[in-house]
């Protein structure tokens, strides 16, 4: 195992290609390598080592890439927060993983200002911007430091990133990867394309770096093709900056893709050099699939994958993207695909035997690109791995020819827009609420963002509460993608024999008629 072989490819190479364009900014592999380098031994001088992690809280642009490959780098694992979430959320997040350093963009520094009071293992905090009187500057620290590898001995089992998911109690774990996992993910992904990547490819990253798009910026990275970084997803900029740079591949989630497709001047932008649209992240309607595929051509592939396992582990390719085949193909554009090499996947009923086609599991994995375990949290680890499967919490079927289709989630896991959203984290801000006597989340049918967040609220004694007081309320308290979108006002909620609320009662009249509960 060595990722630094894998980032030192490109840059031997083709060091004068260009690597990274981001606005007007447009670095080459030999350019960035050395800020790479700079980073790393920033954070070496800084006396940070073996065992210490750095967090990174940035929106999209070149810092955020030169941080994730620098602290990989210097030997540190990466603690990636995401920028939407709330301050109460970094303050969990960074306490949990015991964070010793934070590089920060300067934009997002007053949500840092509220955080740092409550993080008190945070020694070193980088901004990348104006730092202020109490903090160090990015630039500063790259421009003191050699642009040479550092000397650091890093091990395949050290801890090389601590990705946080929320839980089915909605308390986030920490999916543990070490440099091996790291390695194996990237290799993993380069063995399942459908089409090798070359220099000449361009590809497109517009959803968070932390996320599954960083993955993907990596994967195309270390085979020396142009990654183009937008900060945000706007659709006019999207379209522009394909027909501009001559996009060869991109990645969307569903709801991008819907806004590319409802845009009105779509067809009047030359989308011909795209050769591979990737989605991913939740599911989306095969109508939608097939007005794609007429206008990008026959060059969709979903992959399927989670924070515990990235992606892919199963996908659905090109080949399997048909528009006028059999009832049975085009049933197929519902599905997640078949299992990707070096992926082992099993879909099991509750008593652990494989169920047979049209019949309904869990879906379960074993693979060397699976996290290492939860981050201080033996119980989870326990309860997630069994018998050397990791056992997903994803309920799925199967048909005869061995495709894979996601039907719901074992855990009433909410997917708005991409990300993932756990009823629980949007019941405990609900019930803070004064006035809240019991209240349950859960998603339903949302024609642009695939499910928003409902929520079923019982006031205390009957009083009257507005919908937009207890959204507003939320909003304060989450990040906010993850605040209901409507709120049912009801006299009590149903449960079981255990007291323990009825989700699935709740969101079913929402679902009915439809094949799939996501």
């Amino acid at each position: 195992m060595n990722l630094r072989l894998l980032h030192a490819w490109p840059v031997s190479r083709y060091p004068d290609h260009t690597a990274i364009v981001f606005k007007d900014r447009r670095l080459t592999f030999r350019e960035i390598d050395a800020r790479v380098s700079r980073l790393a031994n920033a954070l070496l001088a800084l006396g940070l080592g073996r065992g210490d992690k750095a967090a990174v809280l940035m929106n999209n642009r070149v810092e955020l890439v030169e941080s994730l490959f620098g602290i990989a780098r210097a030997g540190l694992a990466v603690i990636d927060l995401n920028a939407r979430q709330s301050a109460q959320e970094h303050i969990f997040l960074l306490n949990d993983s015991e964070a010793d350093a934070v590089i920060v963009g300067a934009d997002l520094m007053p949500i840092m200002e509220q955080v740092l009071p409550s993080t008190p293992k945070i020694r070193r905090v980088i901004v990348v911007g104006d730092p202020g009187a109490d903090h160090l500057n990015y630039e500063e620290l790259l421009a003191a430091q050699p642009e040479t590898w550092p000397d650091v001995v890093i091990d395949a089992n050290d801890v090389d990133r601590i990705h946080y998911t929320s839980g089915t109690t909605g308390k986030p774990k920490g999916a543990v990867s070490t440099f091996q996992i790291s390695y194996n993910r990237l290799i993993g992904v380069l063995l399942n394309m459908d089409r090798a990547i070359s220099p000449a490819d361009v590809n497109l990253n517009i959803g968070p770096l932390t996320h599954a798009a960083g993955l993907m910026m990596n994967t195309y990275y270390i085979r020396g093709a142009r990654n183009i970084i937008l900060d945000k997803f706007d659709p006019d900029l999207v379209l522009q900056t394909i027909e501009r740079e001559r996009v060869t591949a991109v990645l969307l989630i569903p709801t991008m893709l819907n806004f590319l497709l409802l845009h009105p001047r779509l067809k009047a932008y030359d989308l011909s050099s795209v050769q591979r649209v990737w989605y991913g992240t939740a599911p989306m309607a095969p109508e939608r699939l097939r007005e794609a595929i007429q206008v990008f051509g026959n060059v969709l592939r979903q992959n399927y994958g989670m924070s515990e396992c990235p992606q892919p582990i199963t996908y659905l390719g090109p080949e399997d993207h048909i528009l006028d085949g059999t009832e049975a193909e085009q049933r197929r554009l519902s599905s997640a695909g078949k299992p990707a090499m070096g992926m082992d996947v099993r879909i099991v009923n509750e008593d652990g035997s494989e169920v047979r086609p049209g019949e309904i599991g869990e879906i379960l994995l074993k693979s060397n690109q699976m996290m290492k375990e939860y981050w201080r949290n033996p119980q989870a680890t326990a309860e997630v791995f069994r018998d050397g499967w990791l056992h997903t919490g994803d309920m799925a079927t199967v048909d005869q020819d061995g495709y894979i289709y996601i039907m719901d989630r074992k855990h009433d896991m909410i997917i708005s827009g991409g990300f993932n959203i756990y009823p629980r984290e949007v019941e405990d801000v609900l019930m803070a609420h004064p006035e809240v006597a019991a209240a349950a989340a859960v998603g339903v049918p949302d024609d642009v963002w695939g499910e928003s967040v409902k929520a079923f609220v019982v006031t205390k004694g009957g009083r009257r509460l507005s919908e937009e007081e207890l959204i507003g309320f939320c909003k304060q308290n989450l990040a906010s993608y993850k605040k209901p979108k409507s709120v049912e006002f009801v006299a009590d909620l149903p449960r079981n024999a255990y007291g323990k609320v009825l989700r699935k009662t709740l969101k079913e009249p929402f679902w009915r008629g439809r094949e799939r509960k996501v």
